[in-house]
């Protein structure tokens, strides 16, 4: 499934450039920006880790009919995962992993509202994350030497998001919470173990329109 990524990617991105050049469609272009609370879960010793990254690219978006819109953002992501043992007499033990990701987000959705000011809306998309490079740290209170992870992953996620349009002349801003629930978690090469894996992003959008 992970050879697909690449594949959705171009074929939406061919798809939002026809809608938007074939045409006298408006389009909106900006910063999307926030944090993003991880929860990565494994049914063995390590168990479940999560921790709180951040995120910022740019975006563009446009409006194919009055209640439909497509966005996209190429956003550099930071994905943080943390889980501390006690191991009784001994002092905790404290492992992190950190990862800075390059992360295509693609969203259809629909306003469910259309007031003067502010409209409402519900997306659903996908994405790929593609892991440019990791670290982890494991020791007692995080005290351990960090190392590099050399076998860094590509990733599909399904996207779930709320969020309301904010119009202001050529402004538009767009707070939006979404659930980012990665369809590629479970590793093929360990068979004897399921990995499982979602985001929750709050996230900011502060879009022109020419």
């Amino acid at each position: 499934m992970k050879k697909l990524i690449i594949i959705l990617f171009l074929l939406s991105v061919y798809a939002y450039g026809q809608c938007c050049f074939s045409g006298p469609i408006s389009v909106r272009v900006g910063i999307k920006t926030g944090l993003n609370y991880g929860i990565f879960n494994r049914d063995d010793d390590v168990g479940e880790l999560n921790g709180l990254g951040w995120h910022i690219g740019l975006g563009m978006g446009t409006d194919i009919l009055d209640f439909l819109a497509i966005d996209m953002a190429a956003q550099i992501r930071s994905t943080y995962y943390s889980r501390t043992t006690d191991e009784g007499f001994i002092t905790p033990v404290t492992t992190n992993y950190s990862f800075t990701n390059l992360y295509l987000p693609v969203i259809f959705s629909v306003k469910i509202g259309i007031v003067p000011l502010i409209s409402p809306y519900i997306g659903i998309g996908g994405a790929g994350n593609f892991q440019l490079s990791g670290k982890v740290k494991d020791g007692h209170h995080g005290s351990g030497v960090e190392q590099e992870i050399e076998e860094l992953e590509k990733d599909l996620f399904i996207i779930a998001a709320l969020g309301a349009e904010i119009k202001l002349i050529k402004l538009k801003i767009s707070p939006e919470v979404s659930l980012n629930y990665n369809l590629t978690a479970d590793d093929p090469d360990t068979p004897d173990q399921t990995e499982k894996n979602f985001d929750i992003h709050l996230s900011v959008g502060l879009y022109y329109i020419p």
